[in-house]
């Protein structure tokens, strides 16, 4: 994603259904109103949930709620820079919680605890998912004869096993709403802290803006991204400063200050307490690696093509044998 983190999600292929093939190093804490189902095709992850952590590796399918605030880091940047080439894919899909309305309108008030499918399925309960998912996706890439009737019919199978193994809670209209009003504060609270967190930024600034004191503020905080204001400040410029990396030109003093750090060594406890690396260690570590001749220091995700996200989701279908299973 990019400067912007609040995820207004467009359809461009078939109504209430979106999906993406994406290799990532880090996403920052974003929200929408979808539902969103994550297929691992490749490496390991952690999804942080409304401020929960939750391993993922390859295999692995993660069903995150309408609502819910939600992040994804590459495990292997947590500790060592050098395992650059093991940056996790995923194949996304992103479901409106007006799909299939017409026929099922609890979708529409349906609150699911988001969580790892893998763990609440049987062995053959969870084949059928994984070839549900890969199924639909292909179509989706390829887009292929009647792919439109295929997707609906996979992503509504996908569905069901989300319901019967969450069993989520079917809220009224009025619930609902207050739920929709709690997203759309948060969405502007990411909104005002991605344009502004690279100057002077405060608590107190964002709490009076949403007429909250700023206990509670810091509260709403907390127990929704699960770590302090500040912590989360910090990510938002020490990612900054990863991407800024990227321009050659660029001295690490520079970036530091572009980025939002009054203190470069502040800057350098920052990498230092999330990569294990200083800032140069960082950037010459990365630098050494090229793509096509592309420095890939600054890259923090990278969406796929409809023919490479269609090759990825083979490959990995293919391994799985998930053609055979019916």
């Amino acid at each position: 994603m990019g400067k912007n983190e609040i995820e207004i999600i467009k359809y461009p292929k078939i109504k209430h259904v979106k999906m993406f093939v994406n290799e990532i190093k880090s996403v920052d804490n974003h929200v929408h109103n979808d539902f969103e189902i994550s297929l691992c095709l490749k490496g390991n992850a952690s999804f942080t949930v409304n401020g929960n952590e939750f391993s993922i590796v390859e295999g692995d399918v993660f069903f995150i709620n309408s609502g819910d605030v939600h992040a994804i880091t590459n495990v292997s940047t947590n500790s060592e820079v050098d395992k650059k080439f093991e940056d996790p894919i995923f194949l996304f899909i992103q479901i409106s919680n007006h799909f299939v309305r017409d026929y099922f309108p609890q979708i529409r008030t349906s609150v699911f605890k988001s969580g790892n499918l893998k763990s609440e399925l049987s062995e053959k309960e969870y084949k059928i998912l994984l070839y549900m998912l890969t199924e639909a996706a292909l179509n989706y890439f390829a887009e292929t004869k009647y792919y439109q009737l295929e997707i609906v019919s996979c992503v509504s199978k996908a569905l069901t096993f989300a319901y019967k193994s969450f069993k989520p809670e079917i809220i009224n209209e009025n619930q609902k709403q207050k739920i929709n009003r709690k997203s759309s504060r948060l969405e502007r609270i990411i909104s005002y802290i991605d344009a502004n967190f690279d100057s002077q930024i405060r608590l107190e600034d964002i709490a009076s803006k949403e007429n909250l004191s700023v206990t509670h503020f810091s509260h709403l905080f907390s127990s929704n991204f699960g770590m302090t204001f500040q912590e989360f400040i910090n990510i938002k410029r020490m990612e900054q400063c990863i991407r800024l990396m990227a321009n050659k030109e660029k001295t690490l003093l520079e970036i530091s200050y572009e980025s939002g750090f009054s203190d470069p060594k502040y800057m350098n406890r920052i990498f230092l307490k999330k990569f294990g690396c200083t800032p140069k260690e960082y950037r010459k570590k990365y630098s050494m690696h090229t793509e096509d001749n592309v420095i890939l220091v600054g890259k923090l995700e990278t969406i796929f093509n409809d023919n490479e996200a269609y090759l990825e989701v083979k490959k990995f279908a293919d391994k799985n044998e998930l053609e055979f299973i019916f």
